[in-house]
């Protein structure tokens, strides 16, 4: 299965070289899992503090992934 993804903050320097702040790229995985694409991506479910699914905010690290779906994920953010 193919998803979009977009990686922001610290987690940008997952995103594959060459990728610019805020643009999606794409993912094959074999699962279908938001758990199973953190897998992928070698994000530990800590580090995933806002993830939205097509606009929307998904808490559900078993939340069922579809074809074409963008994933954006944001982490913790500390500041003060």
């Amino acid at each position: 299965m193919q998803v979009k993804v977009k990686l922001y903050a610290t987690l940008h320097r997952l995103s594959p070289t060459g990728t610019s702040l805020g643009e999606a790229f794409d993912v094959n995985m074999d699962g279908s899992t938001l758990s199973d694409l953190l897998g992928v991506l070698s994000i530990e479910e800590k580090q995933a503090r806002i993830v939205m699914v097509n606009g929307l905010r998904v808490e559900e690290m078993d939340h069922h992934l579809s074809p074409g779906d963008l994933i954006v994920i944001f982490p913790p953010v500390g500041g003060g």
